[in-house]
């Protein structure tokens, strides 16, 4: 006969329960009516009501009220009408009742939303994967092709093989953030903090995204500070993060604009890197919407294609390390988008 210790900790957290009712009953019963602890009652059967099944919650509800029936006697209290004391017990006893049903109906639908979203992210990210395998190998045979072909290769098969590239590098980015953003939903990321140059970082994600400026004549201007600073951060997550950004700002810019990529040490300890665009601005009801995932403005679905899902993944990348995502827009006036880092010192 083997015992559970997966219910020693809930055991625990019950007799702790029991320990608090028992303390609360006690000081009604000694304060008397000069201070009123009847609400408290509420405390320990929230919590059993949350921990334990529901018959277990229901019994300790009735135990509570219970106390709380033998407390009001005890005390000195007397009620002229014996029936009202009467009452008193079935509302009180309703009400904890109530609130361990309540709690326990809550819990269940809280537990069901989670098994439901990491149902989702576990799908989004398999079927990330599967595109991803899919994408490669189409890439690889079009690679092939356009090897086979050599100094033949006609000037609209090489644009046709450069719109491919192009179309390649989109939805290979695409597919990578779908596969971070489960990762994060599931928790399975975990920060794998270093020494870093913002200047390296920043210029791999500019490098990467250069066709598609080049494309609407979009310049990227880097307005880097004279002093070389080294931050702490997960490499690759602030890479991405602020890939997403840039990619969102050549993205909602019209041709001919300059997107301004700045950094300036702030705070002594922190850089400030931001992200401005002269694209078509965001609402200011909009903030807090762009960052809840799958939602796009109706200015944004009308200028570019895309899921809505790059900025929350951002944000979440920023949170991860500490910090917040800030934002400065108007509409038709371009965005901002800004966040802090902690400089390394070493």
């Amino acid at each position: 006969m083997s015992f559970d210790f997966s219910r020693i900790k809930p055991m625990i957290k019950t007799l702790l329960a029991i320990i608090l009712l028992l303390l609360v009953s006690f000081f009604d019963l000694t304060t008397e009516k000069e201070i009123s602890f009847h609400l408290f009652y509420i405390t320990p059967v929230a919590l059993v009501a949350w921990m334990e099944k529901r018959a277990c919650a229901i019994v300790f509800s009735i135990f509570a009220a219970f106390l709380w029936t033998i407390a009001n006697p005890l005390d000195g209290y007397t009620y002229y009408d014996y029936y009202v004391f009467h009452w008193n017990i079935f509302v009180m006893l309703c009400f904890f009742i109530g609130t361990t049903f309540l709690l326990h109906a809550l819990k269940t639908l809280l537990e069901k939303e989670k098994e439901i979203s990491k149902l989702n992210s576990d799908m989004v990210s398999a079927v990330s994967h599967d595109f991803n395998n899919l994408l490669t190998g189409l890439n690889l045979t079009v690679v092939l092709l356009e090897e086979e072909e050599g100094k033949n290769i006609t000037k609209d098969r090489r644009n046709l093989y450069k719109m491919h590239r192009h179309n390649y590098d989109a939805m290979s980015e695409e597919i990578k953030v779908f596969l971070n953003k489960s990762r994060l939903e599931s928790g399975t990321i975990k920060l794998d903090i270093k020494k870093a140059e913002i200047r390296n970082i920043i210029d791999n994600a500019v490098n990467h995204f250069l066709p598609m400026a080049y494309e609407k004549n979009i310049r990227i201007i880097r307005d880097f500070p004279k002093a070389h600073h080294a931050i702490k951060c997960d490499i690759d997550l602030i890479n991405l993060a602020i890939s997403n950004l840039l990619s969102n700002a050549i993205k909602y810019s019209p041709k001919n604009k300059n997107i301004i990529i700045r950094v300036r040490r702030v705070e002594k300890k922190f850089l400030k890197i931001s992200i401005k665009d002269s694209g078509i601005g965001i609402d200011k009801d909009d903030f807090d919407k762009i960052f809840t995932g799958f939602y796009r403005t109706k200015k944004s679905m009308q200028h570019t294609t895309g899921f809505g899902i790059g900025l929350k993944m951002t944000k979440q990348i920023i949170e991860l390390h500490n910090s917040t995502l800030r934002i400065a827009s108007e509409s038709g006036e371009g965005s901002e988008f800004h966040f802090l880092l902690p400089t390394y010192e070493g």
